[in-house]
């Protein structure tokens, strides 16, 4: 890999297309570029800046900064809200539509924490007060909007609804992960990493907060960035507890901030499986790796690259970096 670095002796250098591949092969499985080709094509057009088919200067300068990038890495492993409500209590996942199993991502989330190199470890926590909006049993306490289709007096838990102050639409849930209970703890038998950090999300009493990275309406905590960015993180691996609720809106957050982000497969578990998989459609579409914990292992502890995230990286690199702001992601939703 030290022979990728630019030197000034590069820049008389005709580096075409043909050549970017070859020096590719040799970051990348084959298996990896046979698949995703055009994720090559892409890469070199992002740094071919003025499209003349060669990268040269300061193209190929940028060129090498992504290859030093990609060996330098910092990884992070997010785990998603494996808490006992979403596995024995009121929210279990396995009274949910999906009848999966909650406890089964704990096994192999152990794993990860125990054998992987991860530069960072982060643990979530829905953490809600008791009046949260989003219970079920708060209903009472606020006033639906003309514009909810579901009236008060036929709303059912798991229902969707309108509220009007503040205005936003709702998933009704059973009361969940109150502050200070045992149905937000942590599950018993999770290994907590020494080092490692724990986000408390959904404080607030008037916003759902499914994301690790911010509130429902893209406010609230910026503690999770702040992290990444202190040890310098840019590829985010993420797992846990809902695939297609928390974890997905973690993962979607994240990719619109800029990361690298991969989601862990055999390491989460989701309400619907419908909606699982629809989850991993839109993760993939936004710029996500789908993987799973073997491959993690082989790319924090051996060095393995995934084209996918290297492509975002590139894409990240060459981005103007306004993206972190709140108020860019809710203007460029997908």
């Amino acid at each position: 890999m030290d022979s990728l670095r630019y030197t000034k002796s590069d820049e008389g250098a005709n580096f075409t297309y043909e050549k970017f591949c070859a020096t590719c092969k040799l970051l990348f499985n084959m298996n990896n570029i046979e698949k995703d080709e055009w994720r090559l094509r892409e890469i070199f057009d992002l740094f071919d800046l003025d499209k003349d088919g060669v990268l040269k200067e300061r193209e190929l300068k940028m060129f090498s900064d992504w290859t030093q990038k990609i060996k330098k890495s910092k990884y992070a492993l997010v785990i998603v809200d494996v808490q006992n409500d979403f596995i024995d209590g009121s929210l279990s996942l396995r009274t949910c539509e999906g009848k999966q199993d909650g406890v089964d991502v704990v096994g192999p989330i152990n794993h990860l924490v125990q054998n992987g190199c991860f530069d960072k470890i982060i643990y979530s926590l829905d953490w809600h007060p008791e009046d949260h909006i989003s219970f079920y049993e708060n209903l009472h306490l606020r006033e639906l909007h003309p514009d909810s289709k579901v009236k008060k007096k036929d709303a059912k838990p798991f229902d969707t609804v309108i509220f009007a102050d503040p205005y936003l639409e709702q998933i009704l849930w059973p009361k969940h992960c109150v502050m200070n209970t045992w149905g937000a703890k942590l599950h018993e038998d999770l290994v907590i990493a020494p080092d490692s950090v724990q986000i408390r999300k959904g404080q607030n009493p008037n916003m759902e907060a499914y994301s690790v990275f911010f509130d429902n309406n893209f406010k609230g905590s910026m503690e999770l960035q702040e992290i990444l960015k202190k040890h310098g993180v840019d590829r985010v691996f993420v797992c846990g507890l809902a695939y297609d609720i928390c974890v997905k809106s973690t993962c979607l957050d994240g990719l619109r901030l800029g990361y690298a982000i991969a989601i862990v497969d055999d390491c989460c578990r989701g309400v619907t499986a419908p909606d699982t998989e629809a989850t991993k459609k839109l993760i993939y579409e936004n710029g996500g790796l789908i993987t799973n914990s073997n491959d993690v292992l082989a790319m924090v502890n051996e060095g393995k690259q995934s084209l996918v995230l290297a492509h975002k990286i590139a894409k990240s690199m060459t981005s103007i970096d306004t993206c972190e702001k709140p108020e860019n992601i809710l203007n460029n939703i997908s």
